[in-house]
């Protein structure tokens, strides 16, 4: 099983409208918390998917430094594209379509794991965690940050909105799936934002957006394969 078309053309139309690097913008004071939260060491082989234009598998790459390695992973060819333009002058860096649920790599490929804002797009999730454990070595970390969960009210309506089917799980879900998944929880928290909302919102957004950054928060899971 893999992404649907629509999912696939969702981003393949954010990419080309310019949402990527809205995304980026949007999600990046909270994502740099889970990411610096990542047990990484130099040298080693890191996996970001649903990388978007890949600024995370970039960041990524950076923190593993000399001797490391990234591979960002997205359905969406026309993400793809436009990391692979952002990036042309890294080494070491690659960019490849794949789902989470059917990973191309053998056992053990990579040392840690991130995603930002995407596993709940996957069709079976419980397979797309067990796919990701599958692929770190034992000992090896996967990082999740995701704003689409029970907890946060806003996001009821995401999957309507977006004509996407999307998996809504709570916070003890998301640790519950993972564990089912091979993966022990080492840590689960909320990654807040202190940014103001952006001037052109209206009041009603003003205020969704506040209570969301500086209330609830971006929900990040990391689990240890075993």
């Amino acid at each position: 099983m893999s992404y649907s078309k629509d999912t696939q053309q969702l981003f393949d139309n954010w990419a080309t409208s310019g949402r990527a690097e809205g995304m980026e913008r949007g999600h990046w004071t909270r994502a740099l918390q889970a990411l610096q939260n990542m047990p990484i060491s130099q040298g080693e082989r890191l996996l970001d998917l649903g990388c978007g234009n890949g600024w995370a598998t970039r960041w990524l790459l950076e923190r593993s430094g000399l001797g490391g390695s990234a591979i960002g992973i997205d359905v969406a060819d026309s993400m793809l594209q436009r990391a692979r333009s952002q990036s042309v002058e890294l080494s070491n860096i690659e960019f490849v379509n794949a789902a989470f649920d059917e990973l191309p790599w053998p056992d053990h490929s990579f040392d840690h794991a991130f995603s930002m804002e995407a596993i709940y797009y996957a069709p079976d999730i419980a397979q797309a965690l067990r796919s990701i454990a599958r692929v770190l070595r034992p000992g090896g970390t996967f990082t999740m940050c995701i704003d689409f969960f029970e907890e946060n009210p806003y996001s009821a309506s995401w999957p309507t909105r977006l004509s996407i089917e999307m998996k809504r799980l709570s916070e003890s879900g998301w640790v519950k799936a993972f564990e089912d998944a091979g993966l022990s929880v080492e840590d689960h928290f909320r990654c807040l934002d202190d940014r103001p909302p952006e001037a052109s919102a209206t009041p009603e957004q003003q205020q969704e957006t506040l209570d969301f950054r500086q209330n609830i928060g971006s929900l990040a899971v990391r689990g240890r394969a075993q």
